[in-house]
């Protein structure tokens, strides 16, 4: 059985009690929302990568068939389906969507079981400029 312990940051679950502080709550949801920004930027960068035109390898030479190979090669590391730098960044997207989905629904749960908690957690996200609404649970 999980329930507050009444002192708004300990959280008994069992005979064990985890300590559970808004202002580190809400940071989990600041740093989510960063790590989302900069997965964003090395998708953006591979796809950049993968569009360029002139790589300066040669790629343009007939005789230089392995240029061309390489250029081929890295243009599908950077943007292929399956296997690329985007795809991989993609993956990593949807986890830390999850992650983040999954602490709201806690916080949710938590708020509503302890208003003290509450309390704390929404001053906490006034004084970050932050605010997470609070969707029923």
């Amino acid at each position: 059985m999980v329930r507050p312990g009444g002192v708004g940051e300990a959280w008994h679950i069992g005979s064990s009690a985890v300590a559970v502080r808004p202002a580190e709550f809400a940071r989990i949801d600041d740093a989510c929302e960063e790590f989302l920004r900069a997965i964003a930027q090395i998708r953006a960068l591979a796809v950049e990568v993968g569009d360029q035109v002139h790589w300066g390898l040669g790629e343009g030479e007939t005789r230089l068939i392995s240029a061309a190979t390489l250029v081929a090669r890295l243009r599908g590391v950077a943007a292929a389906k399956e296997n690329s730098i985007t795809a991989v960044m993609e993956g990593h997207s949807r986890i830390v969507g999850d992650i983040r989905q999954s602490l709201r629904n806690v916080r949710d749960l938590m708020m509503v079981a302890d208003e003290e908690w509450a309390d704390r957690l929404r001053s906490v996200e006034t004084s970050v400029g932050q605010h997470i609404s609070v969707e029923s649970a």
